[in-house]
């Protein structure tokens, strides 16, 4: 039966005077797949009033309408569970399935698992509903274990919610099983976008680039979230170019409409590449389609002027952003200290603070790049020790980075060896390479090439390729050329090759 939407409200003010429940559910049903869900509610309350007017279908579409509101009725969902305990609907599998759907929905997998052992023969829909509600929820080792454990036939949506699982644990061997599982039991790509698109992410994100390409190439039918998919791939392996060409043509088909994501992840791409003119051209697109330039999108249009070196339309445009996150003021902050204005940054560090932002280990990086910068060894030091002793916020390896690297700008070498033994970790490559820099300016290759001996090279650590060559040249700087040749022999002997730097320039 079919109600149409324009017909509820004369249903409604009917519903006071006839109470069917075969009519009532019919009529929970069309509401809870409406825009208008919340409806539900009251009448599900009138129905509550006598035992004979409500059944397991009323509590099934009562959560279900609890589902899609989640930010706001949690609670009132539990009291349908507690309320389906004491008339005995709990026991009933699609009021358990509803349950998990709902639990599933509120980030509550303790209670999901609760409801599941309870469930005397669960179905694939419960199944699905629980290894989504694990894989969703940060559970991936769980919910790739409870889909080991299903002892029914899965469907399409359960390998979405496992290979969701299995890309977040960046498991190869495991996305090829399951890739396996789709082919053998679905018959290949192209039936199903989700399933196409699940499988797209898990090559993405456990180094089968290539795969992921073929695989998009050959899909039949794409989506808003394949092509974003695809576009957020090309611009983590660095290929921008692709990235662009793929919004682009997206743009030009007309098929596809770009979301918030897909701008954002383009933007990403046009930063990184130091294309402004084309940055531009994705900002007037956004305004143009009515894409909010509030929350992501603002924040990668921050991000790609000031990547850009147009610092004044970065900062013009976090002024206008109508809510301003954690994301937003490291953003701007990053861009300042970088842009060559670190007294800027350091000042809307402390606005920040005013409005009452707590900052996080990005946000303390972005202000001590900024001193690092400026040349305010102490400032930076405050910030260090703040981070700790006030937010609570623990520093790591790139923090100390930022700190040896401050003291070797400022001569400070004796300093900066010392805080670098004070680290409570094992330095990394990038650590050693801020030690090595400071070295260089004060001309100390063999002092620390001996650190480097005594506890890089013997504990087995690979140092950086630059690292390497710049210790080598400083070491034949100072004529110590068997060390020097041993700095080199490291390339060789650990297969590390030097990259060389460049920069993007943008020719009109």
């Amino acid at each position: 039966m079919f109600i149409h939407p324009r017909e509820l409200s004369q249903i409604q003010a009917h519903i006071t005077k006839t109470i069917k429940p075969n009519f009532i559910n019919t009529l929970l049903r069309t509401l809870t797949l409406s825009k208008t869900p919340q409806k539900v509610l009251p009448i599900y309350n009138l129905m509550l009033l006598s035992p004979s007017h409500h059944d397991h279908f009323t509590f099934t579409f009562a959560l279900k309408a609890c589902t899609f509101l989640t930010s706001s009725l949690i609670q009132k969902g539990r009291e349908v569970h507690a309320y389906a305990l004491k008339s005995g609907h709990h026991s009933d599998l699609f009021v358990q399935n509803a349950l998990l759907a709902f639990y599933s929905a509120t980030f509550d997998p303790d209670a999901c698992r609760t409801v599941f052992s309870e469930t005397s023969s669960p179905d694939v829909v419960s199944w699905t509903s629980l290894v989504s509600a694990f894989a969703k929820n940060g559970f991936p080792a769980e919910a790739l274990l409870a889909f080991a454990s299903m002892d029914v036939d899965p469907n399409e949506m359960t390998l979405v919610s496992a290979l969701s699982a299995c890309s977040r644990l960046k498991d190869g061997n495991l996305g090829k099983i399951l890739h396996g599982i789709c082919v053998r039991r679905f018959g290949g790509h192209g039936r199903n976008v989700i399933l196409d698109n699940a499988l797209l992410d898990v090559c993405l994100n456990c180094g089968a680039f290539t795969d992921a390409v073929q695989l998009f190439n050959v899909m039949p039918h794409r989506d808003v979230v394949s092509v974003t998919t695809m576009i957020c791939g090309y611009v983590q392996h660095g290929k921008y170019e692709e990235a662009i060409a793929i919004f682009v043509e997206l743009v030009r088909g007309g098929e596809i409409v770009p979301n918030e994501l897909t701008v954002a992840c383009v933007l990403g791409a046009c930063a990184s590449a130091g294309i402004l003119r084309l940055g531009k051209c994705v900002h007037s697109y956004s305004l143009r389609s009515g894409i909010d330039v509030d929350g992501i999108v603002g924040n990668a249009l921050i991000h790609m002027y000031s990547k850009c070196g147009s610092i004044g339309v970065a900062l013009w445009i976090f002024g206008g952003l109508l809510c301003r996150d954690l994301v937003s003021w490291c953003t701007i902050i990053k861009g300042m200290a970088t842009n060559g204005k670190p007294k800027h940054a350091l000042q809307l560090f402390a606005l920040m603070l005013c409005y009452g932002v707590q900052p996080d280990n990005v946000a303390f990086l972005a202000v001590m790049t900024a001193c690092c910068h400026a040349g305010l060894i102490e400032e930076g030091l405050m910030f260090f020790r703040a981070m700790r002793e006030v937010y609570g916020v623990l520093p790591e390896k790139e923090h100390f980075t930022c700190i040896i690297d401050a003291y070797g700008r400022a001569s400070c070498l004796k300093e900066a060896e010392d805080f670098f033994l004070g680290m409570p970790m094992m330095p990394d490559k990038c650590v050693w390479g801020a030690l090595v820099s400071a070295c260089k300016i004060h001309g100390a290759g063999e002092v620390v090439y001996e650190r480097i001996q005594k506890r890089a090279l013997h504990a087995g650590m690979t140092l950086g390729g630059g690292t390497y060559a710049l210790l080598s040249n400083m070491l034949a700087n100072a004529e110590k050329w068997d060390e020097s040749n041993n700095a080199r022999k490291q390339l060789r002997t650990k297969r590390i090759s030097k990259l060389a730097g460049y920069s993007w320039t943008e020719l009109a």
